[in-house]
């Protein structure tokens, strides 16, 4: 799930910048880490409210096999959630800038995550993406981990933790080779559930972000 930490935030906010460095005085620091500290609560209850989306799916799933309007209002909820917190990260320059080589640490760490991926072991999998974007949220491996970890969340049946994973990638990392992918696979995960309007809503957006990636192409062809 998405996470970020107000150290990795600032540090970014402190060496971005296409010209140069950007030099923030202590009381800007000091906005910055308040920001940020609302966007971890922000992210919290927004956590909470993925985590009680499954609980619901999962009964509705063991009473009955067929879906429901309280499912698609809770799934359009949680997109609405999604909007606000994640556009909220990216107003704020928490786009991450993704480094050319993935480093030692974080290549260590992907290889072992995906062996484990292989292997079906998807929560192991998982927790092990997840390290590793906490731990390198600027490594060129950071968007493959949040792609791949939606993947293993969807595996394990967890779809709602999928879709905030995939929407996540393209918030933080619109320029991510995954991020026109990610789009068009969080639009299935809602489509699979009848939440139709939010299928709709990110093909939409796939279609004006990313007009000539072989999912936008898909799109065209399915809505024909």
């Amino acid at each position: 799930m998405l996470r970020l930490s107000v150290a990795a935030v600032t540090a970014f906010l402190l060496l971005t910048g296409c010209l140069g460095f950007w030099v923030h005085t202590p009381k800007e620091i000091e906005d910055i880490q308040t920001d940020q500290q609302e966007m971890k609560t922000d992210i919290q209850t927004l956590t909470a409210a993925v985590e009680a989306n499954e609980t619901l799916l999962r009964s509705l799933q063991a009473q009955s096999g067929s879906r429901t309007s309280d499912l698609i209002e809770r799934l359009t909820a949680l997109a609405d959630e999604l909007d606000m917190t994640l556009m909220r990260l990216n107003s704020t320059g928490a786009a991450a800038v993704q480094d050319t080589v993935a480093g030692p640490g974080a290549q260590l760490l992907f290889d072992e995550a995906y062996r484990q991926f292989q292997q079906g072991s998807f929560d192991i999998a998982a927790q092990g993406f997840l390290e590793l974007h906490d731990r390198h949220p600027s490594s060129s491996l950071a968007d493959d981990a949040l792609y791949y970890m939606a993947i293993c969340w969807e595996e394990a049946g967890y779809s709602h933790r999928a879709i905030e994973d995939l929407v996540a990638l393209y918030y933080m990392y619109p320029g991510s080779e995954w991020a026109s992918g990610a789009l068009f696979r969080a639009a299935d995960i809602y489509a699979t559930h009848g939440a139709e309007a939010e299928k709709n809503r990110l093909f939409d957006l796939l279609l004006n972000r990313y007009p000539q990636s072989d999912e936008a192409a898909l799109v065209r062809e399915l809505q024909d």
